[in-house]
């Protein structure tokens, strides 16, 4: 029957028709932390909604449907790229939540600040610092997974760091940090963004770029999901605690819940599936 199954043909979202593959199914559970017997009961549900020509978001829902009833820090995990979407749309949650990344990896984190480049002054979304570089990012937020950076987001950040970092050579007489450009985007950067600014020395992070230090890979990585990812809260719930700045779902204690009207069993509920979702996901698990 699997193989039968395996051969049905499935609408991506560009339109492009191609066979039903149950390994990528396989692949994106393990990495979420997903056990064995929970793969073979979510491609058992699958297979059954499967028909000629579904769209690979129907697919998708009905795994996130059948994760959510086995395991909510699951389907949190599963769906952490609309997480991310849901930051939006100002795009301020985003540069929080990018520069919260960096504060896990021990770097000194300011956000939304003027910095002096040698021609004009600059509105830089992130500076992250240790003591060894500097790195001034450009946040890209994206509220249509359709969109991406072009080229033309490339040479318009590229020359403005230009800018700032001619200004650092010229003032700072200290030791020397290394200075270090970004472009990062909750989406995609087309082939000659990443091109341009490979060749350019700008770095850049997108949703999948670069291998193995993409945003998904160092969320992976640190643990670090939004509060966005936590299914039991509600909508509102999640655009109250942006507001107030909250991004990470660590940060959640029962004060803050308490403060959200949240009360009874919701409240040790949601602690729970917050641990468990940013719980790192040990690499030996997931191969």
């Amino acid at each position: 029957m699997e193989n039968a199954l395996s051969q049905t043909m499935v609408t991506k979202s560009d339109g492009r028709i191609v066979s039903f593959d149950p390994n990528k199914i396989i692949k994106i559970l393990r990495k979420v932390g997903a056990d064995e017997q929970a793969i073979s009961l979510v491609l058992q549900q699958t297979y059954k909604v499967l028909y000629e020509g579904i769209s690979t978001k129907k697919i998708y829902e009905s795994v996130f449907r059948n994760l959510k009833k086995m395991d909510k820090s699951l389907a949190g995990r599963y769906n952490l790229k609309k997480a991310i979407f849901a930051l939006g749309p100002s795009g301020f949650p985003f540069e929080k939540y990018v520069g919260s990344l960096f504060i896990a990896e021990e770097y000194s984190v300011k956000t939304g600040i003027t910095v002096s480049g040698k021609c004009v002054n600059h509105e830089v979304d992130i500076v992250a610092e240790n003591t060894s570089e500097t790195n001034m990012m450009e946040c890209k937020f994206h509220s249509n997974q359709k969109s991406y950076c072009s080229v033309q987001h490339s040479l318009y950040v590229r020359a403005r760091f230009w800018d700032i970092e001619r200004k650092s050579e010229q003032d700072d007489t200290s030791l020397p940090r290394k200075f270090f450009g970004w472009l990062v985007t909750n989406t995609r950067f087309s082939s000659d963004a990443i091109t341009y600014g490979t060749c350019s020395g700008l770095r850049m992070m997108s949703w999948d770029f670069p291998l193995n230090s993409s945003l998904k890979d160092r969320i992976d990585r640190l643990g670090l999901h939004p509060v966005t990812s936590i299914i039991s809260l509600s909508q509102k719930e999640k655009r109250e605690l942006l507001a107030r700045n909250i991004v990470l779902c660590q940060s959640l204690n029962a004060e803050i819940l308490e403060s959200l009207g949240i009360t009874g069993t919701r409240i040790p509920d949601i602690i729970r599936e917050s641990a468990s979702l940013c719980r790192r996901i040990n690499e030996t698990h997931i191969k």
